[in-house]
């Protein structure tokens, strides 16, 4: 699946609702106290087309700001791989970001670390319980992704250049 360019941050639908993302994944939506009337259908296909992950939607709630609306979006279980995806490209730039290196061999307490962190998010994002999914059918694919990205992060020139932090 193709990962979309949005990585953080609120995006604005077509019809003024704007959709908060963490990690490229669709979170929530916001009506932004506009009260219209679209027909779910249409506005999950729209958040879909910009997420590029399926997402059904929770119940609307009173929002931050005055007379808006928000919904939690869950994304469909059949993306719960990509969205695993998502979140080890996340970790790999946390990685490289604060150690400047490649995740190597050695250090295998971030690879199960992380990847239980990021495991239990995917969960969380996808609606799911524990016992839906068996931790260990995705470990190895997180683990791949992860260190991939890292190797490639940390081959790629930093503007600017960055010192690593002094271990103390």
């Amino acid at each position: 699946m193709e990962t979309p360019v949005i990585s953080d941050g609120w995006e604005r639908l077509s019809n003024g609702f704007d959709v908060e993302f963490r990690h490229s994944i669709p979170y929530r939506v916001s009506d932004n106290g506009r009260e219209l009337a679209i027909p779910t259908p249409l506005l999950l296909n729209e958040i879909t087309a910009l997420g590029k992950l399926h997402v059904t939607l929770g119940e609307w709630q009173p929002g931050e700001g005055s007379g808006e609306q928000e919904a939690r979006l869950y994304v469909a279980d059949r993306d719960f791989a990509e969205v695993l995806h998502r979140l080890a490209s996340s970790a790999a730039v946390v990685f490289v970001d604060r150690y400047h290196k490649a995740v190597d061999d050695g250090d295998t307490d971030w690879d199960r670390l992380e990847y239980l962190k990021d495991f239990h998010t995917a969960l969380d994002c996808c609606g799911l319980a524990e016992s839906d999914v068996d931790p260990d059918d995705f470990r190895d694919a997180y683990v791949e992704i992860m260190h991939r990205e890292t190797r490639r992060l940390a081959q790629a020139p930093e503007e600017p250049p960055v010192e690593p932090e002094a271990d103390t």
